[in-house]
This record gives structure tokens, C-alpha cells and sequence, in this order.
């Protein structure tokens, strides 16, 4: 409480602002705001837009989100800022609205400053950005992000080792992402159950006019069908949940993340992100990895971003650096890490990105839609490729051995990742380019599935045989 006082009281002393002033706190830390439209009369249900430090534009309307530390302070600051209850997000976080739009941003920061409140801040509406970098390129057929035979550059993630144990089969996994085919012939079988977040009409998580097919791509890397036509996802039976995200408030991927811990779901992915993360997707980000699996934890996947910059940076708070999440980077198909991947001490684990002309071949949009014009593409190119390759290759592991916790998956993945280039790793074998090193499918999945086992002199020898290799 203290030192949330004094934070207030030093940003009031330093800005020569009111508490009206733009700004509001995530993460115990003040975040300004840039005003880009303002009404020369702002009514109770006015819209104020403002870019944020990192040039995200944000919406604010009269919705804002309450976190509680002491739950018996609830009803007197529902009184004391004449608060209209909507709906509870999760046991402590609850979403509200304000009688006048044009001072949600001052009550946030009144409400933020009361003794028995853990965070609290506008239900922002915004835009994600999509971590890809594709490109139109013709056709080819080219897998050399699940094995290179080809050219045997060592890109891979070695998948046909994993493959000799299993090919994901029921494990459900969430796609959470835009623009996703569920009829898409590759994809089709394997997708058992939708929603969207975005579209309040309709549950399909795309729109008859919709040009965003990012989703469907990142699909594809995880569970394009072993069917004879088209690519093969990494883990071709696992069971997908496809989920349009939210373009608009917060509150809405909060309880989208809520829904699919409730359907039991065990690994979600996120190739997107916005630079500018907010306390309650770390609340919801901490209850899936905690509670979602019955106790044993949801492992969310984010990609780490491709502008080549320094997650560490002053003024970068992205969700790819919350501790509940597994942060992911991108290498190429020689091995080296992507011009264009984003570091950091976020990092956790790089996979093929894929750079230049060669790219990831996966799943696009049926018939004209997409990113070609054909069913598939084979230049989806960023770290929104590589976060999927880590997010299959978790469904193998879950697979082979469903008890594993969401920390031994940790574990099992730094111990088997590969270190790669001439960088240096720190003395917990970590690298803020390459995390702890580029994940390797069939060593993972190998050690997952005698992890546990009552048979520990196997499972040594599979430990010492991968610290040798």
C-alpha cells in the first residue's frame, strides 16, 4: 500500500498532472497515455482513443477491471465510485462500468490507490498484432522445419524421432488467433469445437468477408491432417479448440481463456501480441497455470515478436514476458537466429521461423481467401510460426505421458533444447536470443515419455544418452 502511494504520489509531483491526468498501472508501474481524438463535449458514453508508450492504440469506454486483494473492500468501492457490476472475470477479478465514459481513466487510477485493491484498469479495447512475416512465394513443397532431408542443415526439430511414440492423439489444444478455416480439408477433422470472441453474431471464428487468416495457418503447423493432401502439422491427431480472439475489450480474451480452461483444454497458443500487456492477463495468465489441468497447469504459448527488438527495453511490457506464458523465438533454416526475432530475458525457447525464401509450409485459407490462392502456403514466415512448432511439440509430450505437470514440461524442454550459435548462455544455460536453446521434438518427447516412469534406470540412460548428443 505504501508503495503504491508513493508511486501516485511521485508521478503527481513529477508530471504537474491531476489524477485525471493520462496515464494508468499495470504491472506496478505507471503507463502513459497520448490522447489521438478527444470530444469537445464528452458525454457519459463518449470513446476516447489514445496511442500507448509503444504506439499500440487503445480504445477507452466506460468499462474498467478491478482486481481485489482483500475481497471485504468489494461493496464499499462499488459505493464509493458508484460502480455498475457486470460480470465476475475470475474469483478476484471482476469487470465494471462508470456512469461517465470520459472519467473512467481518473477512477481507474482512484480506485488503483485503495488500500485492499490489487491492480485495476480500464477495460481497453485493442488491436493485436499478428506475429507473422508472410509473403506470397509460389508453392513448394518443403517441411524442413519437422525434418530436412533435403538439404540436412540441422533447422529441424527433429519431429520423426517424436513421431516413434506418438502423433498427439487426445490432447485438446487451443488455437487463439483470427481468421481460422474450420473447414479447411487439411484442418477440418481435427477441430472439435469453436468460438469467437470477436463477432457477437457468430460463433465462427471468421467472417464470410474476413482477410485475416492468420489463425488458419498457425493451425496448420500443429495439426494439419495425416491425409494424404497438403502439409502435416507436428502433432496431427491432437484435438484443436479454434478461437477468434478479441478485437476489442480485454474482458472478452479473459473470459475466452476462462472457457477454455473449463473445457479442459492443455496447451493454447498465442501468435500475437501488443507490447503493452495489462494486469489481467497476468491474473488470467497465473489461474490457468496454476489451476487449469487440475492443478497440474495450462501451458500458454506467445510468440516473442519480429522487430528485432529488446523485450528488456524501458516502456515494452509484452505478454510474451509473463511468467505464467512460455516465451518463443525464431531461427532459421540454418540454424541461426532470425534477423527480425524479437530478445530478451523473457525468452524461453526458439524454434523454426523460418527467413528469406525459406519459410514454414502449412495450412492458408480454402479457394481465393488467404495469404495465396490456393489452400496453402509455403512462406509463413515470423515468430507466429515458431511458437506453433512449440506448442505441437507439448501436445506430443502430453501425449506420451498426459500426468506430466507444467513444470516438468518446463524442465524437460530446457534440459533436452539445443544450444545453437556462437552466443553465450548464462550459468542457468539461458541466452536472450536463443533462450534456453532451440527446441528438439524427439528429445522432448523421449524423456517425456519415461519421465515418471517406475523403470528409473531407463530413464537415466535416456537422460545421460541426451547430455551426450
Amino acid at each position: 500500500m505504501i508503495k503504491k502511494t508513493l508511486l501516485v504520489l511521485l508521478t503527481l509531483l513529477f508530471t504537474n498532472t491531476s489524477l485525471s491526468a493520462d496515464f494508468y498501472y499495470s504491472g506496478g508501474k505507471k503507463h502513459t497515455l497520448k490522447k489521438i481524438k478527444a470530444s469537445r463535449a464528452l458525454g457519459a458514453n463518449s470513446e476516447q482513443s489514445f496511442e500507448t508508450q509503444h504506439g499500440t492504440i487503445v480504445k477507452v469506454n466506460s468499462g474498467l477491471i478491478v482486481s481485489f486483494s482483500d475481497k471485504s473492500i468489494k461493496k464499499s468501492i462499488e459505493e464509493k465510485y458508484n460502480l455498475n457490476f457486470i460480470k465476475s472475470l475470475t474469483e478476484n477479478m471482476y469487470l465494471y462500468k462508470v456512469k461517465d465514459a470520459s472519467k473512467t481513466v481518473e477512477i481507474t487510477n482512484l480506485i488503483y490507490n485503495e488500500k485492499g485493491v490489487a491492480f485495476c484498469h480500464p477495460d481497453f479495447q485493442r488491436t493485436k498484432k499478428s506475429r507473422d512475416l508472410s509473403t506470397n512465394d509460389p508453392l513448394l513443397w518443403d517441411s524442413w522445419h519437422l525434418f530436412d532431408h533435403w538439404y540436412d542443415d540441422g533447422g529441424d526439430i527433429n519431429v520423426e524421432q517424436a513421431w516413434k511414440y506418438t502423433k498427439g492423439a487426445g490432447v485438446k489444444v487451443a488455437v487463439y488467433d483470427q481468421g481460422i478455416d474450420i473447414n479447411h480439408p487439411d484442418l477440418r477433422e481435427n477441430i472439435i469445437a469453436f468460438k469467437n470472441y470477436n463477432d457477437p453474431i457468430s460463433d465462427i471464428p471468421y467472417s464470410d468477408d474476413d482477410t485475416k487468416w492468420h489463425g488458419t495457418a498457425c493451425t496448420g503447423i500443429i495439426a494439419a491432417r495425416e491425409n494424404r493432401i497438403g502439409s502435416v502439422g507436428i502433432a496431427p491427431l491432437s484435438s484443436i479448440y479454434a478461437v477468434g480472439y478479441s478485437e476489442s475489450n480485454i474482458s472478452k480474451d479473459i473470459e475466452a481463456y476462462k472457457w477454455l480452461m473449463e473445457e479442459g483444454v492443455s496447451v493454447i497458443n498465442n501468435s500475437w501480441g501488443s507490447y503493452s500487456s495489462l494486469d489481467a492477463y497476468n491474473e488470467i495468465f497465473k489461474l490457468l497455470a496454476t489451476e487449469g489441468r487440475n492443478g497440474k497447469g495450462v501451458i500458454l504459448i506467445f510468440a516473442a515478436g519480429n522487430e528485432r527488438t529488446n523485450l528488456d527495453a524501458q516502456g515494452i511490457n509484452d505478454e510474451s514476458e509473463s511468467p505464467y506464458v512460455l516465451s518463443i523465438a525464431a531461427s532459421t533454416r540454418q540454424n541461426t537466429i532470425a534477423q527480425y526475432s524479437n530478445f530478451g530475458t523473457a525468452v524461453d525457447f526458439t524454434a523454426p521461423g523460418g527467413e528469406g525464401e525459406s519459410g514454414i509450409i502449412t495450412t492458408d485459407a480454402s479457394g481465393n481467401l488467404g495469404y495465396n490462392s490456393s489452400n496453402y502456403t509455403t512462406n509463413f514466415i515470423g515468430t507466429s510460426a515458431a511458437a506453433p512448432l512449440v506448442t505441437g511439440t507439448v501436445a506430443l509430450m502430453l501425449a506420451t505421458n498426459p500426468k506430466l505437470t507444467r513444470d516438468e514440461i518446463f524442465n524437460i524442454l530446457k534440459s533436452t533444447a539445443q544450444k545453437k550459435g556462437n552466443y553465450t548462455y548464462d550459468q542457468n544455460g539461458h541466452n536472450v536470443h536463443w533462450g534456453y536453446g532451440k527446441i528438439d521434438a524427439g528429445r522432448a518427447v523421449e524423456v517425456a515419455h519415461s519421465y515418471g516412469n517406475s523403470n528409473l534406470k531407463n530413464f537415466a540412460r535416456t537422460m545421460f544418452n541426451n547430455l551426450l548428443n
